[in-house]
């Protein structure tokens, strides 16, 4: 079975030049882990420059999670 690969967008927001931006990240189904009492989300990132470090991202700031 292959492993399954997801994007996790954050909300948007507008940066101090006042453009809209958001963060995202790729990352496996083997390396979530929801935490539901403290309402966060874990995660390794597979790609990019924080490849590997481990995130914490509340739920109120996920914007979208879909799966590559």
């Amino acid at each position: 079975m292959t492993d399954r690969k997801y994007v996790i967008e954050s909300r948007r927001y507008s940066d101090k030049d006042g453009k809209t931006t958001f963060d995202t990240w790729v990352t496996s189904s083997n390396v979530i882990e929801v935490k539901h009492n403290e309402q966060y989300l874990v995660f390794f990132p597979l790609e990019g420059e924080h490849a590997g470090k481990k995130h914490y991202i509340p739920y109120s700031n996920i914007h979208i999670v879909r799966e590559l």
